[in-house]
């Protein structure tokens, strides 16, 4: 596992003033799944405008279930999902985008035969004002993606894949942000590199939700936790508690 160059005590500090924010987003009583048996057990969730929450569990524990669930791209059998007192519930994948909650999906899924420039347009596609403006912004802010700019995005590395998958969901302009497995199958440097990314954008209060194999970076850049477990939330608190609670650091650590 790589080594983060994020200092805990620091990012611990700084985060401790979210406690009072106000929840943007709010999942209650989700139950959901694809045939006979739910995948999703009565989940509650709550993420607070501009705080980082992971979202930890192993393979099968239904994490990618409740991100495509909250995106729209699965409908619920039970339950409510909100975002700034909006109740999402029913409505369509585009519709949810619009109102501001953007999935980075598992495996990236970039077009692989247009262009990194064209792909980072296509995220303003419900948002087109200031398109160039936030196209070079998003240059800015992803150097690589600047030098491959009329490549196709399917030659790109992993790495750059990811990276233009969150510059093209940064450009629907985003309230909350949802990261499926973002550093699945990513060198350990590039990991590094993309967490450093993260890191930046929980500095610039962006409100994110993210699900990561990677549990000690997660939890190292996190303000909360929750772990699932076959569809249900067995433990939840801060980041810090999360990471110190010796079962769950055997679990999902490495931890003895």
């Amino acid at each position: 596992m790589p080594r983060c160059c994020i200092s805990w005590r620091g990012v611990r500090a700084a985060r401790s003033l979210l406690a009072d924010a106000d929840e943007l987003l709010g999942v209650g009583g989700l139950t959901t799944g694809y045939g006979a048996e739910p995948v999703l057990h009565a989940v509650d969730l709550q993420v607070r405008e501009g705080e980082m929450v992971a979202l930890l569990g192993a393979n099968g524990a239904g994490k990618s279930t409740l991100m495509r669930s909250l995106s729209g791209l699965h409908r619920p059998l039970r339950g409510g999902i909100h975002l700034g007192g909006t109740e999402l519930s029913g409505l369509r994948a585009e519709q949810i985008v619009r109102l501001g909650l953007v999935l980075v999906p598992e495996g990236r899924q970039v077009f692989p035969e247009l262009t990194v420039l064209d792909n980072i347009r296509l995220g303003a596609f419900l948002q087109p004002e200031d398109r160039e403006r936030r196209v070079e912004e998003m240059l800015t802010r992803f150097p690589r993606l600047r030098e491959r700019l009329h490549q196709r995005a399917g030659l790109l590395s992993g790495g750059e894949q990811q990276m233009l998958a969150i510059a093209r969901a940064l450009m629907s302009k985003p309230r909350v942000l949802l990261l499926d497995e973002p550093s699945l199958g990513l060198a350990p440097k590039i990991i590094e590199e993309l967490f450093a990314v993260l890191d930046r954008l929980r500095g610039e209060k962006m409100t994110l939700l993210l699900v990561d194999q990677m549990a000690a970076l997660a939890l190292a850049l996190a303000d909360r936790a929750y772990v699932l477990e076959n569809g249900a939330v067995v433990a939840r608190g801060s980041a810090a508690e999360i990471a110190a609670d010796p079962a769950l650091a055997k679990a999902y650590l490495g931890g003895h």
